[in-house]
């Protein structure tokens, strides 16, 4: 399994009129990356992949990067032109996070970061999965897979935990957790909280209990890849990858299914003929989808070869009809690798204020996959929608003055 792509970043902020009425909104844009760091010219155009966008509550964007060879950090924050005066880029340049220092040694594993392509902020709090293959997914392991949490007030890890072989690999011995959704119910308790982590390559979900500190591991034939031939604007790609990010869905896959978060807690007495009886298909694509964010009532996804991101109200039957494609853009959404919901609440100029919106990254990562990437044109790009917007042209958020069911969680 091959995955890596790269970038430079042209902060722009166009607001853009798709077909289907929704404002999209593209802030970020990337050809090539351009490092904060020492001598940034030491690095190649070509290894930077990135995989993964997240916010802050006080503004800052986080992005993951696949950290290739002679690639120098695998987590970064945007900086903007303001911070930086760049001359490749009319935007800005990526900053190590949470230092380059994190990134320097590949032995010390208690103290470093080796490499990461998702990432999840709760209550402050980042949370990410290390799974200690260094040059990419192809590299040695070089530290043991880990969970690590950091503090957003300070920037300070708070908490390292080291996950077992036997739940990171399948029966055959081989495993890659990338993926980390986490669940807390109480801000002040974060070492509560449950993590589910999705093993990309061996089709397999980690769950880890914060309470207890124990981990489990479940596999279901909902998880494994049926639909591996892509085409991306009239170029293919074959990837074999499972579950990314519980409605969840295979990235090679076409189907989207569900798991009960109860069914979930009894993991560790579960085989694989229970966790595909508690595995039940809630819907058929019409092609491979990315990553799914939710939203009370509705979820959020893409289909990759249409080029467009879609909107379901999780209380109606799934189907074609409950479906509604909120964007589409064969120009700026060739493959959404990225998708999350942001919720900020503040206070500005005396006025209280909530901010609701879809956040994602989309990349061209076919140009990656057969290396023909034009680096004269745009190859990466943030983008929000605001949830306004969502409400105001699709139906999918009608039943939401209805409870959440939290019985469910969302990956890809």
């Amino acid at each position: 399994m091959k995955i890596t792509y790269t970038v430079i970043i042209v902060l722009l902020i166009t607001i853009l009129n798709i077909s289907f009425g929704q404002k999209i909104s593209y802030t970020s844009s990337f050809k090539f990356i351009e490092w904060d760091i020492p001598n940034p010219s030491d690095y190649g155009l070509n290894n930077t992949v990135i995989t993964d966008v997240d916010e802050a509550a006080d503004g800052r964007l986080f992005l993951a990067a696949l950290r290739n060879e002679g690639v120098p950090a695998s987590l970064a924050t945007v900086r903007t032109k303001g911070n930086l005066i760049s001359k490749k880029s009319s935007g800005g340049s990526l900053a190590p996070y949470p230092s380059l220092s994190w990134y320097n040694n590949t032995t010390d594993c208690d103290n470093n970061i080796i490499n990461v392509i998702r990432i999840s902020i709760k209550c402050n709090h980042l949370f990410l999965v290390d799974f200690g293959i260094k040059d990419g997914f192809e590299g040695e392991r070089v530290c043991p897979s880990k969970l690590l949490v950091f503090d957003l007030e300070n920037d300070r890890l708070v908490r390292r935990v080291i996950i077992p072989s036997n739940v990171v690999d399948n029966k055959n011995g081989s495993g890659l957790l990338v993926t980390s959704i986490v669940d807390i119910q109480d801000c002040s308790c974060i070492n509560n909280s449950i993590i589910y982590m999705a093993d990309v390559a061996n089709y397999g979900l980690v769950i880890y209990n914060g309470y207890s500190n124990d981990f489990c591991r479940i596999e279901s034939d909902c998880m494994k890849p049926t639909h591996s031939n892509f085409t991306i604007n009239n170029e293919s790609v074959y990837l074999e990858d499972g579950i990314l990010d519980l409605y969840f869905s295979a990235l090679a896959g076409n189907k989207i299914c569900k798991i009960d978060k109860s069914t979930l807690k009894k993991c560790s007495k579960l085989s694989n003929n229970d966790a595909n009886l508690a595995t039940k298909v809630v819907g058929t694509l019409s092609g491979q989808t990315g990553p799914i964010a939710s939203y009370r009532n509705a979820i959020f996804f893409s289909n990759i070869p249409e080029t467009s991101i879609l909107c379901a109200d999780t209380t109606k039957k799934f189907d074609p009809s409950n479906s509604e494609v909120i964007v589409q853009d064969p120009e700026n959404l060739q493959f959404i690798s990225g998708l999350k919901f942001i919720s900020h609440k503040g206070e500005k100029h005396g006025r209280h204020f909530l901010e609701e919106k879809i956040l994602g990254v989309s990349n061209r990562f076919q140009h990656y996959f057969n290396n023909n990437y034009n680096f004269s044109e745009i190859n990466f790009r943030v983008f929000e929608v605001d949830i306004k917007e969502i409400k105001k042209h699709t139906h999918c958020l009608n039943s939401n003055h209805h409870s959440h069911k939290p019985g469910h969680y969302y990956f890809s």
